[in-house]
């Protein structure tokens, strides 16, 4: 084949190589921090339409209902920049997170895009208990739940709130750093009662933490 031959079918490869760029990604994986008492957290994605022509996003959707997502505009031209905002919202999940939102354009040669938010979340405060039972007229002896904060966080046990005055709490440190133990007693055992013990720190946990940070207490 002569190199005029040629021309045409070398000029048609860069087109289509130049079209099939689209959006270029900054980065396609974010790492977030959170802080202690981060309920959430929203990052950004940056990318450029590295095509010849207009894209168009026609869909964005998350691997999990606890993340939203969307960019700055619906049409991005050739040579535009765009930002993809992710806030996930933590719902007292810990450990090792990832969540994956996976961005469609018309772009025919690679219509979707799957770009990754990754981090670490930490647990604030861990309770041995959750439950304590006293049976009706039995021995109203105190009973203790040990609680432990996360070492590598600023975060301080104000104190222990009680809803019912049937019960009394004492807070004394064990030999453990950042571990305290919660004695509780009831007041007497004679009727049936009930109480919920929260703990109250600096910062404020979320929702979600605060849902596991109780002791249930029951006489019956």
């Amino acid at each position: 084949m002569t190199i005029a031959r040629w021309f045409p079918l070398a000029l048609l490869c860069t087109v289509t190589l130049t079209y099939a760029q689209g959006l270029v990604w900054d980065k396609k994986t974010v790492e977030f921090k959170p802080k202690a008492g981060d309920t959430e957290t929203t990052v950004e994605f940056r990318f450029t339409n590295a095509g010849k022509r207009d894209l168009t996003i026609k869909r964005i959707r998350t691997s999990c209902g606890c993340t939203q997502a969307k960019t700055d505009h619906d049409v991005y031209a050739p040579g535009a920049k765009g930002m993809l905002s992710v806030t996930f919202r933590f719902e007292g999940r810990t450990g090792q997170q990832m969540k994956t939102i996976f961005v469609t354009t018309d772009d025919p040669d690679e219509p979707t895009t799957a770009v990754s938010l990754t981090g670490m979340l930490p647990w604030n405060v861990q309770l041995s208990q959750g439950l304590l039972l006293w049976p009706v007229d039995g021995d109203p002896k105190p009973q203790e739940a040990l609680v432990e904060l996360n070492p590598d966080l600023d975060i301080t046990l104000l104190k222990v709130e009680i809803d019912n005055k049937d019960f009394t709490c004492t807070v004394e440190p064990t030999d453990t750093p950042r571990q305290y133990r919660l004695v509780f007693t009831p007041g007497s055992t004679a009727a049936r009662t009930r109480a919920i013990a929260s703990l109250v720190t600096k910062p404020e946990l979320n929702k979600a933490e605060l849902a596991r940070a109780r002791v249930f207490l029951y006489v019956r």
